[in-house]
């Protein structure tokens, strides 16, 4: 639990500093949580209650039209997950994350991060430049699914992010990038020659 405590520290210190005092109350609003794979953890309609810090894992996030799955993100090792809207506004969620493997960590209550935020302004520093961060993301994200060919998306993804072709299966890659399987393995097969 211990090392947990310190990834934990280090991701959030990638924004903020936190003093020992400080972090010494916080660390103590963070629960430990397991998650078998395949288990889901959100589901679409229920509302985000916790913000979740992944030590080892990992788990995706997703919807489904027409019967069928897409796949929006993926969260893994030192990072952090959730329906993160459905968590700030306490609004039913609109898609699901679910553990792609065993997955443990660290996790936080909302009634926790709002007590947090009020006592503690480095929490309210940190998820200000967390959200930034976010939002930086979402917006390449959103560029690059609509304007984007194949081939440049995937080559973002191997360039930006080359390890996580070993942790995701392929059919979530795919549909991540808005591909079908067999472009995937073409695109694939293509950048290891």
């Amino acid at each position: 639990m211990e090392e947990m405590h310190h990834g934990l520290r280090k991701s959030i210190e990638k924004f903020v500093t936190l003093k020992d005092e400080e972090w010494e109350e916080i660390r103590f609003a963070w629960k430990s949580f397991s998650f078998h794979k395949n288990e889901p953890v959100t589901s679409m309609g229920e509302v985000e209650k916790y913000f979740y810090y992944i030590d080892n894992g990992l788990l995706r996030g997703y919807f489904e039209k027409n019967g069928q799955e897409y796949n929006m993100g993926f969260s893994y090792n030192g990072e952090f997950s959730g329906v993160y809207d459905s968590l700030i506004f306490q609004k039913p969620s609109d898609w699901n994350v679910e553990a792609l493997e065993d997955t443990v960590g660290l996790k936080l209550h909302h009634n926790q991060l709002v007590e947090l935020q009020e006592r503690f302004p480095v929490i309210k520093e940190w998820l200000f430049k967390f959200n930034q961060q976010v939002m930086f993301g979402l917006g390449i994200f959103i560029r690059s699914l609509l304007a984007d060919s194949a081939e440049e998306k995937f080559e973002r993804l191997m360039t930006q992010s080359p390890h996580i072709i070993q942790i995701v299966p392929q059919k979530h890659l795919a549909s991540y990038l808005g591909m079908t399987p067999e472009t995937f393995s073409r695109m694939r097969k293509k950048w290891a020659t």
